[in-house]
């Protein structure tokens, strides 16, 4: 049924991450289609954001860009106050150093709209004990409905005094029917030109690392790591994609090192082809929406034991589709070449890791946004919806 009144929805990000384009899109279609307004308020990059290169600006019709103003480089206010007082529901990202989120903690609740929290959690944070930290989960108890990014935030939620049933599990995802279709798309030709393009040599085993070039992916864990497994295994080769503030840190060990192939930010098609060669997708560091890109790919992950991960570690299943070891390089490089070593091993869980990817979308993801918001809206009255 569509809503008597037009509601209206406000989502506010700080930036619009590529792979967050497809999402708004469709959860854009799917309001529409309720008879409910979305905008999706975002701001311009700070120097660490703009250095992944992967940012893109949303359609006038549903996006709002503004500036954002930085301080200090850890807390962040954008302009969005007045257009969020105008807003049935306003979701906002759950954290201290958000400002605008002092504005709706402090005012009478009567006077806000209804408040929704985007939630991100890590076991870092589960067990923060700063100042920071509880204040956020001060203002989170504040909120009205909780977009959970996965199952281990809905226990933090829990946790700190969410009401279940205000609680939408979103499961985060990229467009991995998308990223399928490319990887479908590389044939035998494309992997002999690509090879032959960057010096690997045909048949060598391969390991791809693919994300944020930033402190947290503990890249100098990685070459260390690489070290040992070239002791053994000399002909291994590392595909390094992706772009960041410590990208000199890998074009210098790529210089020194024939076997390191570092190749920028790149997406679609090239993207594609580092995946279809690899066999192993390796980030020893922190493991976020990148986990999805090599399930998709048949590719088992490898990382280790870290209270840095993001919500989507909890996709990963040691010794099921992938592998997570002690915090220790030389245990890093043995598990590595452990499956380099044992085809019937990592066969396995690349088959485990392709079925895990289906389990994940773009779509999914999308449905729940919208089933979460139509129930919050419903929640308030704000509009005569036909709740699933």
């Amino acid at each position: 049924m569509l809503a008597r009144s037009r509601a209206r929805v406000i989502v506010v990000q700080e930036v619009i991450p590529h792979y967050r384009l497809k999402l708004f899109e469709l959860l854009h279609d799917r309001l529409a289609h309720a008879g409910v307004e979305l905008k999706v308020v975002y701001g311009k990059p700070n120097e660490e954001q703009a250095a992944k290169q992967d940012l893109v600006d949303l359609p006038p019709s549903f996006g709002l860009k503004v500036r954002n103003l930085w301080l200090s480089d850890r807390m962040l206010y954008q302009p969005v106050i007045g257009n969020l007082l105008r807003a049935d529901l306003a979701i906002f990202p759950n954290a201290a150093a958000y400002l605008p989120n002092y504005f709706f903690w402090l005012r009478k609740k009567r006077k806000c709209p209804q408040l929704g929290f985007w939630v991100y959690h890590t076991r870092q944070r589960a067990a923060d004990r700063s100042l920071k930290e509880a204040v956020s989960r001060r203002m989170m108890r504040r909120g009205d409905w909780w977009f959970a990014y996965t199952d281990s935030t809905r226990d933090y939620l829990l946790a700190n005094g969410a009401a279940e049933d205000r609680i939408t599990v979103l499961n985060n995802s990229v467009d991995v029917a998308a990223f399928r279709a490319s990887l479908a798309a590389v044939d035998a030709a494309d992997l002999q030109a690509f090879s032959s393009r960057h010096g690997i040599p045909a048949g060598a085993p391969a390991g791809l690392f693919c994300g944020g070039l930033h402190r947290s992916k503990r890249l100098d864990f990685l070459f260390e790591a690489l070290r040992w497994i070239h002791e053994q295994q000399p002909d291994f080769q590392l595909l390094v994609i992706g772009d960041g503030t410590c990208r000199d840190i890998v074009a210098r060990a790529a210089a020194h090192d024939r076997r390191i192939h570092y190749l920028g930010a790149s997406f679609g098609r090239d993207k594609a082809l580092c995946f279809r060669l690899a066999q192993l997708f390796l980030c020893p560091g922190l493991v976020g929406l990148a986990i999805l890109d090599a399930f998709a790919a048949g590719l088992p992950l490898v990382t280790t034991e870290s209270w840095i991960h993001s919500p989507e570690i909890d996709y990963l299943h040691d010794g099921v589709n992938g592998l997570m070891t002690e915090d220790d390089a030389r245990a890093y490089a043995a598990a590595v070449l452990g499956l380099l070593q044992s085809e019937t091993q990592r066969r396995t869980l690349a088959r485990a890791a392709l079925d895990d990817a289906g389990h994940y979308s773009i779509d999914n993801m999308a449905g729940r946004f919208f089933e979460g918001i139509q129930r919050s809206l419903a929640s308030r009255g704000c509009a005569e919806v036909e709740v699933p």
